[in-house]
């Protein structure tokens, strides 16, 4: 199982295209340690099979750093139950990296927590500010040699904002060149957004730019994660295995809300049709088998799509932020997914012509040794 716990709703930053809540709901200790123990105590039931031996964590807010008592109880309680059963916990913390001191960077290191750092590159300014206004580009410059000395695992989350996507593959080079080696990028969406028609034309410009820049990188053979282009070449390669599978709603990535509520994701905390149960009584089975049956439903416009087997049109949580629904995809979502395709097969082509070596051995995982091997087309 792997809970997201949603600790605070507070946060020190106000960015442009947050689409979180802010209220004074804070995640009180006896209700993380509960979900913590459901994670382990369930085994056999509906969700967590009998043998289960692990349990993801990721710290979410708000900015869960303004939690650290919260997190150090939640990573002292799982460390404890390791010690007893052997029952593995990893955790990860999602955060804006502006309380990220280096006592709690040696913390994280010590304890084997993941960072996601939320930053915008070459947007950050214009759009993650913090909640007096005050720019953070400047601020985190420090932070960031911190966290890549400590942690150089770390991953950079960045979000387009549609008024600055004219900086988002120069923003992807920039966090290559700063050190992170996995870049998570995604448009942002939601009522805070307009993405007309301009911006989407520079959109794609942006994105045939990082396609040629992918290829050059590839090339070079780093060791590097950019999923916008490494998933749609996967799910090519697999004819679609798995490309719908990252969060199986409401079976493998649960969201608990401050209260202790159980949801499937994050975008649908506090909507009563998707509670789940809670981390004191447990999970409700008929509640799970409702939600899972509300998760299925696909959007009809897609089952006929040739791109079906590519896209993540039934992501829920995505679906539901842009449309209000579960199973309605916006046409923005399409104009995305259709783009990442197309630059992703651009470059994948364009890699594949050549046969080149860091190309096969990334996706196929072995290297053509002789000139009589057929030519991969992708």
């Amino acid at each position: 199982m792997n809970l997201t716990l949603h600790i605070t709703d507070h946060c020190n930053m106000n960015c442009k295209y947050c689409y979180q809540s802010r209220s004074p709901r804070n995640m009180d200790i006896d209700t993380a340690l509960a979900a913590v123990d459901l994670s382990v105590r369930s085994k056999g039931d509906y969700l967590i099979p009998s043998g289960c031996m692990h349990t993801g964590v990721c710290f979410f807010g708000g900015e869960p750093l303004l939690r650290k008592d919260l997190i150090e109880a939640v990573i002292d309680h799982a460390e404890a139950i390791h010690s007893e059963s052997g029952h593995d916990f990893k955790f990860l913390l999602v955060t804006n990296g502006t309380l990220m001191d280096d006592d709690f960077l040696a913390y994280a290191k010590k304890h084997h927590v993941r960072i996601g750092l939320s930053h915008d590159g070459l947007m950050q300014d214009p759009v993650r500010k913090m909640a007096d206004g005050l720019p953070t580009f400047q601020a985190l410059e420090s932070r960031v040699d911190a966290l890549l000395k400590i942690l150089p695992d770390s991953t950079a989350m960045l979000t387009i904002h549609p008024d600055f996507a004219c900086r988002f593959s120069d923003s992807v080079k920039w966090l290559f060149n700063r050190g992170f080696r996995k870049i998570n990028t995604v448009p942002a969406v939601g009522d805070k957004v307009t993405w007309s028609d301009d911006a989407l034309r520079v959109l794609e410009e942006e994105y045939s730019k990082l396609s040629d820049w992918y290829v050059e990188i590839v090339s070079m053979g780093c060791d590097f994660s950019l999923p916008l282009f490494d998933m749609k070449i996967r799910s090519h390669i697999a004819g679609g295995m798995g490309i719908n599978q990252t969060c199986r709603f409401g079976q493998k990535q649960l969201s608990v809300a401050p209260d202790g509520k159980i949801y499937p994701c994050i975008q649908f905390l506090d909507l009563d049709a998707y509670l789940m149960g809670n981390v004191f009584s447990g999970i409700a089975p008929e509640k799970v088998a409702e939600v899972m049956r509300l998760g299925a439903k696909e959007p009809e416009d897609c089952q006929s799509c040739a791109l079906r087997m590519r896209c993540k049109y039934n992501c829920c949580c995505q679906n539901m932020i842009s449309t209000g629904a579960s199973d309605q995809i916006s046409g923005l979502t399409c104009a995305f997914e259709k783009m990442a395709i197309r630059y992703a097969d651009q470059a994948a082509n364009e890699l594949a012509k050549t046969q080149d070596s860091n190309f096969i051995r990334r996706f196929y995982g072995s290297v053509l040794d002789s000139e009589n091997e057929p030519m991969l087309v992708v």
